[in-house]
């Protein structure tokens, strides 16, 4: 088995903010922590206001379990949230990670 990502994309509804997901996008993360084979996610924003979340599973099979499970205990919660027509996911095998050093 190789790793898998999980690459979302999304914009929020037009009457919520920034402030607004990430304070309710802390229950996504205390929620994603305790799911079997999580490695690591990491949220993003472009400056046009498109939002990005990767996220590395230990197995495609461990990403679609999480998946399903999110649908039954967690989408009601971002629905509020997230333009879902617009909602995009996807995944992939990772075939390599590299992680750099700092020499900042």
């Amino acid at each position: 088995m190789s790793d898998t990502l999980v690459i979302m994309q999304f914009r929020l509804q037009k009457d919520k903010t920034a402030a607004d997901w990430l304070q309710a996008n802390q229950l996504v993360n205390d929620w994603i922590t305790q799911q079997p084979g999580f490695r690591f996610r990491s949220l993003s924003e472009t400056v046009d206001g498109v939002w990005f979340i990767v996220a590395y599973w230990a197995s495609m099979e461990a990403a679609k379990a999480a998946e399903a499970n999110f649908r039954k205990s967690m989408e009601g919660l971002i629905v509020p949230f997230v333009e879902m027509s617009g909602f995009t996911s996807s995944y992939s095998t990772a075939h390599l990670m590299q992680q750099g050093q700092d020499r900042g």
